[in-house]
């Protein structure tokens, strides 16, 4: 009788224990968004110059904007300071299309970057094709345009990824 209780008192530990780490581990991994989060997912992203889009895009890899940082001595410390600024980034990645606007407008960038600066936007989609997010390119242009590896005869998608600079880049409204 003893050895049941015992053993009843360490299972209810254990499952006590574990129900403990994996609602921590949840909470603490994001798995349950605090009650008004409005975290965004997107489906889709579209670069319109003009108002008229030019490239649609499956991926967003990545939008950077910032400062290098560097340090300054100022009364024996060593103190963090905004340094030089790098232009702002927007990297996109998609299936190759037979659309040329944006082939030609990193062409455009390669052979006269001062006419191929554009003011562009980048729009974010979410699965019902409503705008979640928007930023705005101020002077924009392809610096990169990247076409991914395929062996002939292959069924994989040809993909193609894009590298946009400008000079300035702020979220706006969607």
């Amino acid at each position: 009788m003893r050895s049941r209780r015992l053993l009843f008192a360490l299972l209810l530990g254990a499952l006590l224990t574990v129900a403990a780490v994996g609602a921590w581990t949840a909470t603490s991994q994001g798995a349950t968004a605090p009650p008004g989060d409005d975290a965004l997912t997107a489906a889709r992203f579209s670069i319109s110059i003009d108002g008229r889009e030019i490239a649609a895009f499956a991926e967003l890899q990545g939008i950077s904007s910032g400062y290098d940082i560097d340090f300054i001595e100022s009364n024996g410390s060593r103190l963090a300071v905004p340094g030089k600024r790098p232009p702002p980034t927007v990297t996109l990645k998609r299936g190759m299309t037979r659309n040329l606007e944006l082939a030609a407008w990193h062409e455009l960038a390669m052979n006269d970057w001062t006419t191929a600066r554009k003011n562009a936007t980048l729009v974010m989609y979410d699965a019902t094709g409503t705008p979640v997010a928007r930023y705005h390119l101020e002077n924009a242009w392809p610096a990169k345009l990247e076409i991914g590896s395929l062996s002939a005869g292959a069924s994989e998608v040809l993909m193609e990824t894009v590298t946009l600079v400008s000079d300035n880049l702020q979220r706006v409204s969607p």
